[in-house]
């Protein structure tokens, strides 16, 4: 008994501490199937600190755009637990809103329109990730291969890798992948970004609904030669 409590605990706190794999906290939720629901949760760094963008548009079974929707996106992070998307011009169906950090938790969703509505879908955090190799202002040489690698606080669904002189590749989110020599030229001024991703779709909306949350990290300076 002492030994399950024990493990119970322990769950608890890697849960707490992040870790594990988002899509494992993922839901799909519920509603009324009358909406086409496609959010976008990204974020990335801005002079040293996260910027996180809430994009939700809206469109009805007959593809018209649905306005004065109220929509919600909630995380234990935010500033009192959540934050209201406003419409971006009357009528437009598109939802946006923006917070300056990157709250570390699951994020929810939930939109209402008269009768209609989405609710209970939630897409598992990531965290923010952080890049170690190559450095900021380091040198590697060209036409070699060329090591990448990064955190992952909670493994997201998928990473997508690209720089000024590839255009990018997606793979699993292990934290490390090798770019090819042939993709690794000369460049003195040279640019990396690794951006992870996790996406639940709406069980409560029409086909095609979607929730995602991603966040980019990059490394603005490194010299290949």
């Amino acid at each position: 008994m002492k030994h399950t409590k024990l493990l119970a605990v322990l769950a608890a706190t890697a849960l707490a501490c992040g870790g594990g794999t988002a899509t494992s906290h993922n839901n799909a939720g519920t509603g009324t199937s009358t909406l086409l629901v496609t959010g976008a949760i990204e974020a990335s760094m801005n002079n040293g600190a996260p910027v996180t963008n809430f994009t939700v548009t809206l469109r009805d079974g007959l593809g018209n755009r649905v306005p004065a929707a109220t929509v919600t996106i909630s995380n234990s992070g935010l500033p009192n637990g959540s934050v209201s998307l406003v419409e971006a011009q009357a009528g437009s169906g598109r939802y946006l809103n923006s917070i300056a950090q990157f709250p570390g938790g699951d994020f929810g969703l939930s939109v209402t329109r008269n009768t209609d509505n989405v609710q209970g879908v939630v897409v598992g955090g990531i965290g923010m990730h952080t890049i170690n190799t190559p450095a900021q202002n380091a040198v590697v040489p060209a036409n070699q291969p060329l090591a990448v690698s990064w955190t992952t606080p909670s493994t997201a669904k998928q990473a997508t890798i690209s720089t000024n002189d590839f255009n990018g590749i997606s793979t699993a989110d292990t934290g490390s992948y090798t770019i090819a020599a042939t993709n690794n030229p000369v460049n003195a001024n040279q640019q990396l970004f690794v951006s992870r991703f996790n996406e639940v779709d709406i069980a409560g909306g029409l086909a095609g609904s979607r929730l995602r949350v991603t966040f980019t990290a990059s490394v603005n300076h490194y010299v290949v030669q």
